[in-house]
C-alpha cells in the first residue's frame, strides 16, 4: 500500500479532511494535495503527517548479518541509544564548560603573574613581596591544571611528601646562578628545609667545585642555564664526563627563566635530571629534590 493510500484511509476512518490535516501540519491544503499526489513528501513531513493522524507504519528491517527487526522495535532501540547519547553529550558539554572556565581562570592568573613580575622589575625594594605573590599565583595555576587533568592532590601524597622533605635535612646543594638575588632567595628556602647550601656564580665555577669535592659531597646541583663564562648546558656536559662516576652522576636540576621547549629537550640531551622554570614553585622544587635523593 502506498503512503497516499494509507493516509487517505486513515483520514477517512478518523473523519479528518485533507484541509484539516494540512492545517494541523502547518501547510496549505493545495501543497499537501500536490505532495500526496506526487509521493514527494519529505521524511520529516511524512512523520509529522503520521503523528497528526496517529498512524504507525511497521515494516521489517533486514540487517546484513541476516537478522530482522520490526520498525517499531528498532525505533524503541534507537530512542534508548539517543537517550544514552544525550546523557553522554550532556556530560561532555559540562566538561567542556569546565575546561573553558579553567582556561579563562588560567589566563587571568597568568596575566596577574606577568603583572607581578613587571612590578618586581620596576620596584626593587618590593621584589620579595611581589615574588611571593607570584609564587602563590603559579601554585594556584598548577593546582588548577592538576585538577583539570583529574589529578587532585591526595592526603596520602601530602603525607609522603612530608616524609621525603624531612629526609632532605643535612643534604648539600650546589646552587649555581649568576644572579645574587636569586641565589639569596633560593638559599633561604633551601636552608629552611634543612639543606646545606653552597653557591657558584657560573657554570665554570660549578664544574670546578664538583671536580674538587670529595665524591658524594654534593647531593644535588641546582643549575641555571643562561650564565656568563659557561652556561648550564656546557657545565652539565662537563660534570657528566668527569672520570669519577659518583661525581659524574650527581642529580642536576635545571632552574631557569626560559620555558622554551627546545631548551627542555636540550637539557635532557646533556643529562639534566629535571627542568624547573623560574620563579620556581618551592613545593615543586623540594619535591624534585626529594625524588632524586
Amino acid at each position: 500500500m502506498k503512503t497516499t493510500e494509507i493516509i487517505n484511509t486513515a483520514c477517512s476512518e478518523l473523519g479528518i479532511t485533507k484541509a484539516e490535516l494540512a492545517k494541523r501540519m502547518g501547510m496549505f491544503p493545495s501543497s499537501l494535495y500536490r505532495k500526496l499526489s506526487r509521493e514527494s513528501m519529505t521524511l520529516e513531513e511524512l512523520q509529522k503527517c503520521l503523528d497528526v493522524i496517529g498512524v504507525t507504519i511497521e515494516f521489517e528491517l533486514k540487517y546484513q548479518d541476516g537478522r530482522t527487526l520490526s520498525s517499531q522495535a528498532n525505533h524503541e532501540l534507537l530512542l534508548e541509544r539517543m537517550e544514552l547519547l544525550e546523557k553522554e553529550l550532556g556530560a561532555v558539554r559540562k566538561a567542556a564548560e569546565f575546561h573553558k572556565k579553567t582556561l579563562k581562570d588560567l589566563r587571568t592568573e597568568l596575566h596577574n603573574a606577568v603583572g607581578y613580575a613587571e612590578l618586581s622589575r620596576r620596584h626593587g625594594t618590593k621584589t620579595e613581596e611581589y615574588l611571593e605573590k607570584l609564587q602563590m599565583v603559579l601554585a594556584d595555576m598548577e593546582t588548577t591544571v592538576a585538577y583539570t587533568l583529574g589529578e587532585p592532590p591526595h592526603d596520602d601524597q601530602a603525607s609522603e611528601d612530608m616524609e621525603n622533605l624531612e629526609s632532605l635535612e643535612g643534604k648539600r646543594v650546589l646552587l649555581v646562578d649568576d644572579n645574587e638575588l636569586n641565589r639569596e632567595m633560593l638559599k633561604e628556602v633551601l636552608m629552611d628545609h634543612g639543606l646545606l647550601v653552597e653557591e657558584a656564580e657560573d657554570g665554570s665555577k660549578a664544574v670546578a667545585a664538583v671536580k674538587a669535592s670529595e665524591p658524594g659531597y654534593y647531593h644535588f646541583v641546582l643549575m641555571d642555564i643562561e650564565m656568563p663564562v659557561m652556561d648550564g648546558f656546557e657545565a652539565t656536559e662537563r660534570i657528566r664526563k668527569l672520570p669519577n662516576r659518583i661525581r659524574a652522576n650527581i642529580p642536576i636540576i635545571a632552574l631557569t627563566a626560559n620555558a622554551n621547549p627546545e631548551n627542555r629537550e636540550r637539557a635532557t640531551v646533556v643529562g639534566m635530571d629535571d627542568y624547573l622554570v623560574k620563579p620556581a614553585n618551592y613545593t615543586r622544587l623540594m619535591r624534585s629534590l626529594s625524588k632524586y635523593q
